[in-house]
């Protein structure tokens, strides 16, 4: 088949002066506009039945996601018992406010700052039952590895890793460290969900770096299959 044609989008940052005016205006238009371009979609889920028997069922679980398909992903989970971890930065202010307002919890903190801390409220919540988003690449790269903390947070939990894999066309993307992925009108999306990922409470760093290697691997693996998946109609 022809490949989907591939729009370019650079990214564009507001100069500081303008940045209060976006922070109340983002979160008023962002999901919505999200929603009412991913309604004109096709989607296709292949393994439901993991959301169905983890996800839909209320139990604990740790959802790793790469940061080029948090836009989809963010609607995707949108009002349900959730928490994210969002960087300190303006960026992240940004999303957190946008996550607020999609019903999600934040902790804010990553590998650059603060992560130690956000990385403990996370573990705590899912102790008390909820699910967590990671943005397993977030927040700056490299695009596609992930870091360690999804393996710290199973291991100090005892809930799952559930890899996530997503792809979109046609789609615009931005021209930024990892190609974010914004569908357009009529997109083709295909997500996957990967197997449950369990980590020992008494894994040694050997073991906890071969599991994060996995979760490289599964990650890889499931783009494949949705990009095969678009490919194939």
């Amino acid at each position: 088949p022809v490949p989907p044609r591939v729009w370019r989008l650079s990214c564009v940052r507001m100069a500081l002066p303008g940045f209060s005016l976006l922070a109340q205006a983002l979160p008023l238009v962002a999901p919505p506009a999200v929603r009412a371009l991913i309604s004109s979609a096709s989607i296709r889920i292949i393994n439901r039945r993991v959301q169905d028997e983890i996800i839909d069922a209320g139990k604990p679980f740790i959802g790793v996601v790469w940061h080029k398909d948090f836009l989809y992903v963010l609607d995707h989970f949108r009002r349900r018992r959730i928490i994210v971890m969002v960087s300190r930065s303006k960026d992240g202010e940004l999303v957190a406010r946008v996550l607020h307002r999609l019903g999600y919890r934040t902790a804010r903190g990553s590998s650059s700052a603060g992560g130690r801390e956000a990385l403990y409220e996370v573990i705590k919540h899912l102790q008390d039952g909820w699910g967590a988003a990671l943005i397993a690449d977030g927040p700056r790269g490299p695009a596609r590895r992930a870091k360690a903390g999804c393996i710290f947070a199973a291991k100090a939990s005892g809930a799952p890793i559930l890899p996530f894999g997503c792809h979109i066309a046609p789609a615009l993307r931005m021209r930024n460290w990892d190609g974010t992925q914004v569908p357009l009108p009529g997109s083709r999306i295909v997500v996957a969900y990967g197997e449950p990922l369990n980590v020992p409470a008494d894994a040694d760093a050997e073991t906890c770096e071969k599991l994060r290697e996995e979760v490289d691997r599964r990650m890889a693996d499931l783009e494949a299959t949705c990009r095969s998946a678009v490919a194939a109609g």
